[in-house]
């Protein structure tokens, strides 16, 4: 059976087990876990962690953002 990770989102129980604390391990049938899998409540425990996510990239000074009102000309 796969294993899989409680995360800080699960409740008092998770898929039917009481929660034991994050981090901690289930060894659940993957019908089992689809659910919780959705919720965020659990990650696979042989899934590497992903890395950061990458911040998008500020735009230059001198550039306006798109959304930006056109300024007034004096």
């Amino acid at each position: 059976m796969p294993k899989y990770l409680i995360t800080e989102k699960a409740g008092r129980f998770v898929a039917g087990h009481r929660n034991t604390g994050v981090g901690s391990t289930l060894d659940l049938p993957a019908v089992a876990a689809e659910y919780e899998l959705t919720l965020g409540t659990l990650v696979p425990a042989d899934e590497p962690e992903a890395p950061p996510a990458a911040e998008p990239e500020a735009a230059p000074a001198d550039e306006a953002p798109a959304d930006a009102k056109p300024r007034r000309k004096k």
